[in-house]
């Protein structure tokens, strides 16, 4: 994964964008044979939830989306989770202790031996297709039905301080 040296100012929240790799050309970056959609955060701040837009300052609304996620060393798992979402920034936040969670409780059952693995989130998968049960096909038929994200993102959300306000 590669930092580009991005970074701008958005509100109070710092916003970083990160490429998966050197720009070649379009087809070389995508994974997914459907259109990327959204932009991706994965949010490692327990003590903040993004309840509104760290790029806009706007509500974020709640949705249940598909996503496609590679546990190291080689893993492909299909998780139903509900994230939070902007849609005048087309901004899709996903925690990632809620994620590390059921992905923990989904290798428990699966993977014994991937539990705590470091693992990647690639993209959303089709809806219609992952209810169908197309998302345990081949990996050939799964990035079918994939959309890959358009950019990874990190925010870093403001840090208050209390300030004491003494006698001058």
């Amino acid at each position: 994964m590669d930092i580009s040296g991005v970074t701008d100012y958005s509100g109070q929240h710092r916003v970083t964008t990160i490429s998966m790799g050197k720009k070649k050309n379009k087809s070389s970056e995508r994974i997914g044979h459907l259109p990327p959609q959204h932009d991706f955060f994965l949010n490692p701040h327990l003590d903040a939830r993004f309840t509104r837009c760290p790029k806009c300052d706007g509500k974020t609304k709640l949705r249940k989306k598909p996503l496609l996620i590679v546990i190291k060393p080689a893993q492909v798992i299909s998780l139903n989770k509900t994230c939070r979402y902007c849609a005048d920034c087309d901004l899709l936040i996903a925690h990632k202790d809620e994620l590390d969670e059921l992905l923990e409780s989904a290798c428990r059952q699966l993977y014994p031996q991937l539990v705590g693995n470091e693992y990647c989130v690639f993209g959303t998968l089709d809806r219609k297709s992952w209810r169908e049960g197309h998302h345990s096909s081949s990996l050939e038929d799964l990035l079918d039905t994939l959309h890959d994200f358009k950019r990874y993102l990190e925010f870093e959300p403001p840090r208050y301080v209390w300030v004491f306000e003494g006698d001058d």
